[in-house]
């Protein structure tokens, strides 16, 4: 009865079973910044005290883009550019919903040039870039090490639109980097 039983069992697993079809992406080609995590804004944490030489006055923070469509047989440029990371302070009533909603400039931003290579730099133009026929690139931000720096620091960069590549779901288009 058992062997009937588990024969039943393993034959309408088969029977239920169907073959999905997978249908061709359809959708703009973008790009964006790589996560697993969608549920949650991309944060990097980047630490002096973990570079491979400390004591050197550059470094360079690697953080991965993804396209999303096909692959180009061209070179896409990427455009990089820091914005004012703010935070949010909620007001919530007795039962745990939010009723009001104030934001507020985080402290202690990171200063282009003083912290951090401008990433219109000539020297990054080559690194900044999708190379042809790829899908995935990590792009370097390169840390500028301040002497005086003493508390951590926020970066908030966006990636946005050129003339080579359009940007994705804006959600997965910035990314804050905390610096210490």
């Amino acid at each position: 009865m058992r062997n009937i039983l588990l024969s039943l069992f393993v034959c309408c697993m088969f029977i239920a079973c169907e073959e999905e079809k997978l249908e061709p992406y359809t959708g703009n080609d973008t790009v964006q910044f790589y996560t697993t995590n969608f549920d949650e804004d991309i944060v990097v944490e980047y630490s002096w005290g973990m570079a491979l030489d400390p004591n050197a006055e550059y470094d360079t923070c690697w953080i991965p883009v993804q396209t999303m469509g096909r692959a180009k047989n061209y070179d896409r440029y990427l455009k990089l550019v820091q914005e004012k990371a703010v935070g949010w302070d909620y007001v919530y009533d007795h039962v745990g919903n939010i009723v009001d909603s104030l934001s507020y400039e985080i402290p202690n931003q990171a200063v282009e040039g003083k912290h951090y290579v401008a990433f219109d730099d000539p020297g990054l133009r080559e690194l900044l870039k999708i190379p042809a026929n790829a899908f995935r690139v990590d792009v370097p931000v390169v840390m500028r090490k301040d002497p005086e720096m003493t508390e951590k620091l926020t970066l908030l960069i966006r990636l946005v639109d050129t003339e080579t590549v359009k940007v994705g779901d804006p959600q997965f288009t910035k990314c804050q980097i905390t610096i210490e």
